[in-house]
């Protein structure tokens, strides 16, 4: 790629594609430039940075009987959600290397609706190929802040 690049400016998308074709292992049903594409589109954007500061303005600013769905299109995204529904469901929040627990087993802020997202049907997937990397994962704030 920095040899490609080197010799003249990368012009188009199409170009990259090719140099992404050459230098990244072709894989079953994956473009060898679809990864490289979707981590550049992931950086520029600051995705991840975004849902952060989404999951944090949640946590800090939900109503009781608030119910938040998210929709995550890769793993990145969908292991920030999961990972933050795991941690406001938690009631004791002790190292896990505590004897005993000592701070209450009362910090739960609510409970997600389940521990496996919910991903598209196979007609969902015939009317609509992109739904397959779709993943939605729903939780309701049980306490205010």
């Amino acid at each position: 790629m920095i040899e490609a690049r080197a010799n003249a400016p990368i012009q188009s998308a199409l170009a990259l594609s090719e140099i992404a074709k050459a230098v990244i292992p072709s894989g079953a049903k994956i473009h060898p430039a679809t990864l490289m594409f979707q981590a550049i589109r992931i950086e520029v954007n600051n995705e991840l940075g975004e849902i952060e500061g989404l999951l944090d303005a949640l946590e800090k600013n939900h109503c009781k009987g608030t119910v938040v769905s998210l929709i995550s299109f890769h793993s990145l995204e969908d292991r920030l959600v999961k990972n933050r529904f795991k941690q406001w469901a938690k009631s004791c929040i002790c190292e896990a290397q505590a004897m005993r627990c000592t701070c209450g087993k009362n910090h739960a802020i609510g409970k997600a609706f389940a521990s496996k997202p919910v991903i598209a049907t196979q007609k969902e997937l015939k009317e609509n190929k992109r739904s397959r990397s779709a993943k939605l994962r729903s939780f309701r704030f049980s306490r205010d802040v």
